[in-house]
């Protein structure tokens, strides 16, 4: 695979058709703005834990609109948005949410940059194989996981737990997005929110059983109650995930699912 293409399918990373289109010239003036962001990201970390340290509140907020501006630059658009986000609902008076939101970015933010690094690394080029010794490799097929919730930083937290399964992520913020991709793209397992406006993700599934789709769904909730279990499993819920999010689990439930 090439430098473009392992860019181009970096998670946290959004692109449009224009992007995936462009030259490679212009490609390359993109490859330095990543170079640029795995330098300074160091310093920007640091400043970000450095004004939690100390309480600085006017440092930390000065620190959050600069990481944003970064992450934009690098099509990192859906970080760049719940960062802006954070920024317009921050609280003087009660910073702790956004203190733990800040360890969470810094993780995030590391995660892309190993990411980055990884796709910048070149590759190196095997000598062919002799004739007789040809070894044949099955394909991996990678399977798709929709992913709907309308808390971004949920979804973060998400695609942070199984980035290391042989999956892709397609992740979308309401029930109608879900069922625009749906009827476009083939999906192995539907993790789904239950608490959403508009469209809740129990009537969503009932949506989807209803027109005949038959994948698996993992429903995703902060209000496990006995009434929402019931209706859950009436909609045909393969399995459970309770917030807040535990990676560990969160991975081993998606993984049983994809074998």
């Amino acid at each position: 695979m090439s430098i473009k293409d392992q860019i181009l399918n970096i998670p946290e990373l959004t692109f449009t058709d224009e992007w995936r289109t462009c030259t490679d010239a212009q490609f390359e003036k993109f490859i330095d703005v990543l170079k640029n962001f795995l330098n300074i990201f160091p310093s920007k970390e640091m400043n970000l834990k450095t004004a939690m340290a100390t309480k600085n509140i006017d440092n930390l907020l000065k620190s959050l609109v600069e990481t944003e501006e970064i992450l934009r630059t690098i099509q990192a658009i859906d970080l760049c948005d719940e960062c802006k986000r954070r920024l317009n609902s921050f609280d003087r008076n009660n910073p702790e949410k956004t203190f733990a939101y800040i360890y969470f970015l810094c993780a995030s933010m590391e995660s892309l940059g190993n990411d980055i690094q990884k796709a910048l690394i070149p590759q190196v080029e095997v000598a062919p194989h002799d004739s007789t010794d040809v070894i044949h490799v099955e394909p991996r097929i990678t399977k798709n996981v929709l992913a709907v919730d309308d808390d971004v930083y949920c979804l973060h937290l998400f695609k942070a737990a199984v980035r290391d399964l042989p999956c892709k992520i397609i992740a979308c913020n309401s029930g109608k997005e879900a069922l625009a991709i749906l009827n476009k793209v083939r999906i192995h397992v539907i993790v789904l929110d239950i608490d959403m406006p508009f469209m809740n993700g129990i009537e969503l599934a009932h949506t989807l059983r209803n027109q005949g789709f038959t994948t698996p769904i993992i429903f995703l909730t902060g209000n496990a109650t006995k009434d929402n279990l019931k209706e859950c499993l009436a909609c045909g819920a393969a399995d459970f995930i309770v917030k807040p999010i535990n990676p560990e689990q969160v991975a081993s439930r998606i993984r049983r699912l994809l074998m």
